[in-house]
């Protein structure tokens, strides 16, 4: 079984950040291109924008209100 295979599916808060990113920065940010490190944290980048984005942590903090809205989300976050 190899790599992408073996990974766990996006939570709904992770897969809304992503499409955040795809709104903004484009399709090719797809989720088989995201990662997971060894804590299992998604992270994308498309290795053509500077952005890395760690989905788990920005989904978790605009759940627990530690980001306030999207729109914080999208401009204070992923510079959108």
């Amino acid at each position: 079984m190899d790599e992408r295979s073996s990974r766990r599916p996006l939570t709904n808060g992770e897969t809304a950040i992503l499409t955040m990113i795809q709104q903004g920065y484009g399709p090719q940010n797809t989720p088989d291109l995201v990662f997971f490190t060894n804590s299992d944290e998604a992270v994308s980048t498309d290795g053509a924008s500077p952005l890395m984005a760690n989905l788990t942590n920005l989904a978790a903090w605009r759940a627990d209100g530690t980001v306030r809205s999207d729109e914080e989300l999208r401009k204070q976050w992923l510079r959108l």
